[in-house]
């Protein structure tokens, strides 16, 4: 895809969820959806709610399992830095070094023993 379709897909992107009338499409295709299974509906709520949500709020309204949210850059992330068992999360080293010294998360860590540590929420 070029740049500019990738920018005039935008422009489309923007102008249809600043429509006031987006209200009504989205209820049209609702009733399309009517017909289709419940695990279709699903999927299609799942992907419409991804879309139009920030992931710290998914992760906080629908208690999710595997994804935890950066504390300081907002990125979602399924494995990274735990600081005292989900204080704050960190998905890079430097992220972690915004908020805290290699001498600061070295002493939380604790030679393993402590509540802060690298881990990933897909195991």
């Amino acid at each position: 895809m070029s740049m500019e379709t990738k920018g005039v897909n935008e422009v489309l992107r923007q102008d249809v969820l600043a429509s006031d009338r987006l209200s009504d499409y989205f209820y049209a295709l609702l009733k399309e959806k009517i017909d289709e299974t419940a695990a279709d509906i699903k999927e299609f709520m799942a992907d419409f709610v991804i879309r139009h949500s920030k992931a710290s709020e998914l992760v906080d309204e629908l208690d999710l399992e595997h994804i935890r949210v950066c504390s300081e850059c907002g990125k979602p992330m399924t494995e990274g830095f735990c600081i005292e068992d989900g204080a704050d999360y960190y998905c890079s080293e430097e992220c972690l070094h915004k908020n805290l010294t290699e001498e600061e998360y070295n002493d939380l860590y604790d030679d393993g023993k402590g509540e802060s540590y690298w881990t990933s929420w897909l195991d």
